[in-house]
C-alpha cells in the first residue's frame, strides 16, 4: 500500500537529518541511572541499561518505547500501522502513600526482585529482607521450645504465640473481645476445619446432613465442601443477584436446618470484590435462630484490601468464619488462619476429631471419653483483651508451627514500618492496577482489533469493587485467541512472571469465558485438564486466562514493563509478520512474472 506523499516527504526529511547525527536511543528515566541519552555506534538493538545495583541481567531486557519506534520506522511499515505504534499512555494519577517512595523500598528491601518483574502476588507476595534478617536474629539469640511443655524455652514460645495471636487480630481490625484466631497451615486448611465441623455436627441432627451454598466465584477449596453433603443439599449461586434474591426470600424456608453459605471476598480469577459484611449481617439478622452460618474466603481480599472496616467493622455484621493466608500479605511465613466470631465458635467446638494439645483429659482403657479444651470456660484474660473462650485451644491440633508464628509477628512489624497501613497498600495498588488496565485496554493492532480481552471492565479505580488483578487473554490481529500458556512462556523468558490457566476458580472462569455445560464436557473429552499441561485453545475458544496481580511493593516500572512486553511481543511482532508476508507475496509474484517472460521468450525464439 503506497504511503501518502506528505508522509513520504516527512520521512525523507527525517532520514536526511539523521544522516548527520549519531544514533541515540532515549531510555525512560526509570530504566537508566542518569537522565543522559545513551549514544550507540550501531543501530539500536533494544538494549536497556541495567540498574546501578545490578551488574548483570539474567534475561534479555525489553526495548524502550523509543527504540521500538525507531526500529519500526527504519523498516518503513505501511501507513496504517504507523498510526498505532505508540504505546497507550495511562492517565491515572499515581499516589505515593508510603513512608518512603516505593522505588526506595524496592531497592532496599527487595534486592531479590531486581532481575525480574514479578506479577503473581495473587499466588504469594514477596518477603522483605528486613523480615528475614530479624527472624533469623531471633532464632539465633533465643531458645524456643514446644509450647505444650512448661519449661523456660516452652514458655517463651507460648508467650510468643499468645502475643502474636492478639497482634494479628488487631492488624486485621478484628476486636479480640469478639473474635478468636485459629492458626492453620493455609486458607484451605481453615476451610476444611469448618467443613469437617459442620459435617460432624450435622450427623447429630435428624437429617444427618447440612445445606451448603456457595457463590460461582468461589475458589476450588470452597467448592470442595459440597462433597461433604448430599447433592440435593448443595447449591451454586450463579451471580450476586441470585444471592440477593435468596437472602430476601430467606424467612420461613427450611427453618432450623443447619446450613453454611460461603463466598470469596475477592475473585481469585478476576480480582472482583464481592459484597462483604452486608450479606453476612442480613443472613444472620434474618434467620431468627435458624441454623445458617457464613464463611468468607478472605485470602485474596486480605492481600491488598483493608478489612478493618469492610469485614470486621461491626461484629454483628461480620461473617461467622473468615479464612486467610498470611504469606499473601507478608510473603513469609507460610501460614494460614481462621478468624471466628466467638458467638459462633460452638459450631466448631463440637467436631469429633481431636489432636494432641486440644483436650484436657482422655480416657482410653475401659471407658471412651474426652474433654475438649474448646468447650471449657476461659481460664484467664489477657491484659490487652480476652483471647476467647479457649476456642483455639480446642481446634489447633498438635504442636503449633511456633517458629512460623514468631515470623508472623516480625512480618506485622516490618509491614507497618514499610507501608504504614493496609489502607496505604490499597490506595497504592488501586492506582497501579488502574494504570495497568488502561494501558492494556487501549492497546490495538493496526486494523483496530483490540489486543487484550479483559474479563472485568467495571470497578477498576474503586477498591470496594476491584482488587489489584487483571485477568485476560491475548487476541491475534484476526480476532482469534492466542494460547495463554504461550503468553506465560514468552513472559517467563523475559523474566516477567504471571500465572495462566484456570486459576482455581472453575465457576468464575467458565462464566467469564461464556462456556455452556456441554462445551465444558467437550473440553474434558478432548483431553483438557487444569494446570500448565492442559489445552489452551479448543475449537477457537480458550480454556483459561492469563492473570496479572500486583502487590504492596509493585511499581510503575513493573506495570510499564509488562505493557511494553505485550506491545513488543504481539503488536510489533505481528507487524513484522505482516511485512514478511507482503515481501514473500511480492517476491512470489515477481518470480511468476519472470517465469512467464522467460517462457514467452523461449517460444518466440
Amino acid at each position: 500500500m503506497p504511503r501518502p506523499s506528505f508522509l513520504v516527504r516527512f520521512s525523507e526529511k527525517r532520514h536526511r537529518k539523521r544522516a548527520s547525527e549519531p544514533n541515540v536511543v532515549v531510555v525512560p528515566s526509570h530504566k537508566q541511572p542518569s537522565s543522559a541519552p545513551v549514544a550507540m555506534s550501531a543501530p539500536p538493538t533494544a538494549v536497556v541499561p541495567p540498574s546501578p545495583q545490578v551488574k548483570h541481567q539474567r534475561h534479555r531486557p525489553l526495548a524502550s518505547i523509543t527504540s521500538i519506534l525507531q526500529a519500526v520506522d527504519r523498516r518503513s511499515l505501511p501507513y496504517p500501522y504507523q498510526q498505532t505504534l505508540p504505546l497507550p499512555q495511562p492517565t491515572t494519577p499515581l499516589l505515593d502513600p508510603y513512608p518512603k517512595p516505593v522505588d526506595v523500598i524496592r531497592r532496599e528491601e527487595y534486592p531479590h526482585m531486581n532481575n525480574s518483574t514479578y506479577l503473581d502476588h495473587g499466588g504469594a507476595t514477596i518477603y522483605p529482607r528486613t523480615l528475614i534478617t530479624r527472624f533469623s536474629t531471633l532464632l539465633q539469640q533465643n531458645l524456643y521450645g514446644n509450647p505444650h511443655s512448661v519449661n523456660g524455652p516452652a514458655k517463651l514460645s507460648g508467650d510468643v504465640v499468645d502475643t502474636v495471636r492478639l497482634r494479628t487480630l488487631k492488624f486485621l481490625g478484628a476486636d479480640p473481645k469478639h473474635f478468636d484466631l485459629i492458626f492453620t497451615s493455609n486458607a484451605t486448611a481453615a476451610i476444611k476445619l469448618v467443613a469437617d465441623s459442620f459435617r460432624d455436627l450435622a450427623e447429630q441432627t435428624a437429617s444427618k446432613t447440612f445445606w451448603y451454598g456457595y457463590h460461582r466465584d468461589a475458589h476450588t477449596s470452597l467448592v470442595g465442601v459440597r462433597e461433604l453433603t448430599s447433592s440435593s443439599e448443595s447449591r451454586c449461586f450463579k451471580d450476586d443477584a441470585e444471592v440477593e434474591s435468596w437472602i430476601d426470600q430467606y424467612h420461613g424456608v427450611d427453618e432450623g436446618k443447619l446450613g453454611l453459605f460461603a463466598w470469596p471476598g475477592q475473585s481469585n480469577l478476576t480480582g472482583r470484590r464481592l459484597p462483604l459484611s452486608d450479606w453476612a449481617g442480613r443472613i444472620r439478622n434474618g434467620r431468627r435462630g435458624r441454623g445458617t452460618y457464613t464463611l468468607l474466603d478472605g485470602a485474596g481480599l486480605a492481600m491488598t484490601g483493608d478489612m478493618s472496616h469492610s469485614v470486621f467493622g461491626s461484629p454483628d455484621d461480620t461473617p461467622d468464619f473468615v479464612c486467610l493466608s498470611f504469606y499473601k500479605i507478608f510473603g513469609f511465613p507460610d501460614l494460614g488462619g481462621l478468624v471466628v466470631r466467638k458467638d459462633s465458635g460452638h459450631v466448631l467446638a463440637l467436631r469429633k476429631y481431636f489432636g494432641g494439645g486440644t483436650v484436657s483429659m482422655v480416657s482410653t482403657i475401659g471407658q471412651r471419653w474426652h474433654m475438649s479444651k474448646g468447650l471449657e470456660p476461659p481460664q484467664h484474660v489477657q491484659e490487652e483483651g480476652e483471647t476467647g473462650n479457649s476456642l483455639h485451644e480446642g481446634l489447633e491440633d498438635g504442636t503449633l508451627p511456633f517458629h512460623s508464628i514468631l515470623a508472623l509477628g516480625e512480618g506485622i512489624d516490618v509491614f507497618g514500618e514499610l507501608y504504614g497501613s493496609m489502607e496505604n497498600v490499597s490506595r497504592h495498588t488501586t492506582a497501579l492496577v488502574m494504570r495497568l488496565y488502561q494501558g492494556m485496554k487501549s492497546m490495538r493492532y493496526g486494523n483496530g482489533q483490540e489486543v487484550c480481552k479483559i474479563y472485568m471492565d467495571e470497578g477498576y479505580g474503586d477498591p470496594s469493587k476491584q482488587g489489584a488483578t487483571v485477568a485476560f487473554n491475548i487476541l491475534k490481529e484476526n480476532g482469534r485467541y492466542e494460547s495463554y500458556a504461550k503468553v506465560e512462556g514468552l513472559a517467563n523468558e523475559r523474566g516477567i512472571y504471571v500465572r495462566s490457566g484456570g486459576i482455581c476458580c472453575p465457576g468464575g472462569l467458565f462464566t467469564a469465558l461464556q462456556y455452556e455445560p456441554w462445551q465444558l464436557n467437550r473440553a474434558r473429552s478432548a483431553g483438557h485438564h487444569c494446570g500448565p499441561m492442559g489445552l489452551s485453545v479448543i475449537n477457537e475458544l480458550p480454556t483459561g486466562v492469563v492473570r496479572v496481580s500486583l502487590g504492596a511493593m509493585s511499581t510503575v516500572k513493573d506495570v510499564d514493563t509488562f505493557i511494553g512486553f505485550l506491545h513488543e511481543t504481539f503488536v510489533v511482532s505481528d507487524m513484522e509478520r505482516g511485512q514478511q508476508q507482503k515481501r514473500n507475496s511480492s517476491s512470489t509474484a515477481n518470480e511468476v512474472f519472470e517465469d512467464h517472460v522467460s517462457q514467452v521468450t523461449t517460444c518466440c525464439s
